[in-house]
């Protein structure tokens, strides 16, 4: 890959990342676990690594979801920790300390080669994924460039298969996010918070509060993958989706699923809206664990 030209700095000035930055470190202490940092260096930019957990259990990736943070991605899947050692990049672009620059394109499959060049520069051939809503598409990008490097993957919430209805998607978070940027209040934060999420959580909350005044978000929105870009995806596949979720419901999801994967997907319908309870993630990660581990 040839040397990406920087695009637009992502936050509105040093100040505003420098808080992400303060955050990123106390939502890692918070999670109260192991892990080491790291710095690779990629055709795309720098990228931070977090590994985390016992390095002698089997290790497993996972990438957070668009304008989402590692530290918050590492919380929803925490019960997977006790068997497993999670590797998560900060994606470049978005929150966290990754290059602070969208040099990344959606419209292409940048995401996929970004992602084949971590696994080089870790010395991984291949491995298990667990990502969730935007975080989807990047891995569909990969097994669309790179569909070897996929053991098994498991798809939670996921972007990439099937959206939701636009209009409604506009009128409960697009139209408070304008009005947010316009008039800034805790009220409209709270209504944003709350068609995505199923629950009040303090440490989500100072998060949004931090992105929605220093951050510019990624608004592009993912792309919808076709059959014939995943023919060599063989993987073995689980995917966890929602019908409260407004942005891929599994009314939309699951159809197409099972229409875009070589391999039938197991397929679970969770509770909760776009970002689920603690409850909820620890079915989901049960339900992980068994898939990632029987062979």
């Amino acid at each position: 890959m040839n040397a990406k030209k920087k695009r637009k700095f992502v936050y509105k000035n040093k100040k505003s990342m420098i808080e992400i930055y303060k955050y990123y470190d106390k939502a890692m202490d918070s999670l109260n676990i192991d892990y080491k940092e790291k710095y690779i260096h990629t055709s795309f930019g720098k990228t931070h690594i977090i590994i985390a957990g016992d390095e002698s259990k089997p290790p497993l990736f996972t990438l957070h979801g668009g304008n989402g943070i590692t530290p918050l991605n590492l919380k929803l899947f925490s019960p997977l920790f006790d068997r497993f050692c999670i590797i998560a990049p900060d994606v470049i672009g978005m929150p966290g300390k990754s290059e602070p620059y969208r040099n990344l394109d959606t419209r292409k499959d940048d995401y996929g080669h970004w992602i084949c060049e971590i696994l080089d520069k870790l010395g991984i051939g291949s491995i298990s994924f667990i990502v969730s809503s935007y975080s989807s598409a990047m891995l569909l990008s990969l097994a669309k460039t790179a569909p070897e490097r996929i053991d098994k993957a498991v798809f939670v919430v996921p972007s990439g298969i099937a959206h939701g209805d636009i209009l409604t998607i506009i009128y409960k978070t697009a139209v408070p996010f304008l009005k947010y940027y316009r008039k800034p209040s805790e009220k409209t934060l709270q209504g944003i918070i709350s068609a995505m999420s199923s629950q009040n959580d303090i440490l989500w909350n100072e998060f949004f509060r931090l992105m929605m005044s220093g951050y510019k978000m990624e608004m592009r929105p993912p792309k919808e993958f076709r059959k014939s870009e995943l023919k060599d995806f063989s993987s073995e596949v689980i995917v966890f989706a929602s019908d409260e979720d407004i942005f891929f419901p599994a009314y939309k999801v699951f159809p197409k699923a099972k229409k875009l994967f070589r391999n039938r997907p197991l397929t679970y319908r969770i509770n909760g809206k776009h970002l689920p309870s603690a409850s909820t993630m620890l079915y989901v990660c049960k339900k992980t664990e068994s898939f990632l581990l029987n062979n």
